[in-house]
């Protein structure tokens, strides 16, 4: 499996400090603002001999069908970065699934990398960077010339954020990526303030363990899709589903990671509803 560091969610580090809870957890100003893209999570690889090998988060290879404009920039090292079509805007995650055999996933040629991170070989095997993330993204620009790079913006105070996320957000983007400045990635499943994502609305990734009957108009197809966390808590999802998804054969969606967006969590998740299907998580990266 491709090594990952998760990104902690902002909205619901804010949650838990409104209960008094994680307030050593504090962002340290400045930092970096990036454009969080509606992609999906890649690693590229380049060996010593410029081969190179791309990598899903659940640990899958595949491969583009042609080759790709960035690949004849590439030093060796690992490259993180997001899969992403149509400019990455919000709702264009779907059309950046693979396709094939598992022994054979393919990438739409359409589809285009942006990169926001640079490890060594040494580093990403080691599963701990020892250079910190500005020194990290300098290389990474010169290395790509500053093509195929994630918007960055250094963010100076609380209000700044604040105003670049509806920015952002008015564009049509998901929203955005905060990175500490000396952030020094790790392979961990812990989330850690130095590396949080920021929405309008907090997100999650659920698995989905069933599927209700529609009623009225909807009485032969999916009503809403039945959802439970790592905690345990249970959720139905019918808002956000078109009629396109409730007509599909349940199965399409047992089993899978589905994200949702909601407004809080409580007993559990209030107004939630459904994004997409995530083809590129696995059920150990639910939340």
């Amino acid at each position: 499996m491709s090594k990952i560091q998760k990104s902690l969610d902002y909205n619901k580090l804010k949650e838990q400090q409104a209960k008094g809870k994680l307030l050593k957890k504090q962002l340290r100003f400045p930092l970096f603002a990036q454009i969080k893209y509606d992609g999906a999570y890649a690693v590229v690889e380049v060996d010593y001999n410029y081969n190179i090998t791309y990598h899903t988060s659940g640990g899958l290879q595949y491969h583009f069908n042609d080759t790709m404009p960035w690949e004849k920039y590439l030093e060796p090292g690992f490259y993180i970065a997001e899969r992403t079509m149509g400019g990455g805007k919000l709702g264009t995650r779907r059309y950046t699934a693979l396709t094939g055999p598992k022994t054979d996933q393919v990438a739409s040629i359409h589809s285009e990398l942006m990169f926001h991170d640079y490890l060594t070989y040494e580093e990403y095997l080691n599963g701990r960077a020892v250079t910190p993330y500005y020194r990290r993204l300098e290389k990474l620009m010169a290395i790509l010339n500053g093509d195929w790079v994630t918007t960055t913006l250094i963010i100076k105070n609380a209000e700044q954020m604040e105003e670049y996320l509806k920015v952002i957000v008015s564009q049509g983007y998901e929203g955005l990526m905060l990175k500490d400045q000396d952030w020094l990635w790790k392979d961990t499943k812990s989330r850690n303030i130095e590396c949080a994502k920021y929405k309008k609305r907090p997100t999650a990734d659920l698995l989905c363990t069933s599927t209700t009957h529609g009623e009225g108009k909807y009485g032969s197809m999916i009503g809403a899709l039945v959802l439970t966390d790592l905690q345990g808590r249970e959720v139905q999802v019918g808002s956000g589903l078109t009629d396109r998804d409730r007509a599909r054969d349940p199965l399409y969606f047992i089993g899978s990671i589905i994200e949702v967006e909601y407004e809080q969590i409580i007993d559990t998740y209030i107004q939630p509803t459904y994004i997409c299907r995530r083809d590129d998580k696995t059920k150990e990266e639910i939340d």
